[in-house]
């Protein structure tokens, strides 16, 4: 294309449009029937399909992370501690590990988890929390006592 004055350069919008539409039209390219071809069509297709896809990069995330506590917590259960308490003395520890590690232990290295978890046991037979006969903490009030 050539310009010979800034008057055609204002112009000339012919290769930004055909541009614009390639791109929602390659973006439409699996759509069955007008949707695929009919940029008109295509475009309000697209629109709504990237606002869906925006949305659920959030949700995926919420997802997913429901899905980590739950494997997360039902290994716990099978030995012996929940989810909390386990996060909550790791936290204390120093373990910084998040919960998609936590739950990859637990499925693929269950020695490893349970090491943890063990850990966690430990811990908290050590500062009283899970030892129901050992001695009350001073300023806990319990139903034996009352």
């Amino acid at each position: 294309m050539v310009i010979t004055s800034p008057t055609l350069l204002a112009r000339s919008r012919g290769a930004d449009k055909y541009w614009k539409q390639r791109r929602i039209l390659r973006l439409s390219a699996h759509y069955y029937g007008r949707r695929q071809n009919c940029y008109s069509i295509a475009i309000r297709s697209v629109r709504r399909a990237l606002q869906y896809s925006t949305l659920h990069r959030r949700l995926n995330k919420v997802m997913y992370k429901t899905l980590w506590e739950g494997r997360i917590n039902a290994s716990c259960q099978e030995l012996g501690t929940t989810y909390n308490d386990m996060y909550a003395t790791m936290d204390q520890a120093g373990v910084a590990l998040d919960r998609k590690i936590l739950q990859n232990l637990a499925i693929w290295e269950p020695r490893s988890f349970r090491a943890l978890a063990l850990l966690t046991k430990a811990k908290q037979e050590e500062e009283g929390l899970n030892s129901l006969d050992g001695p009350v903490p001073a300023g806990v009030v319990t139903r034996g006592m009352l």
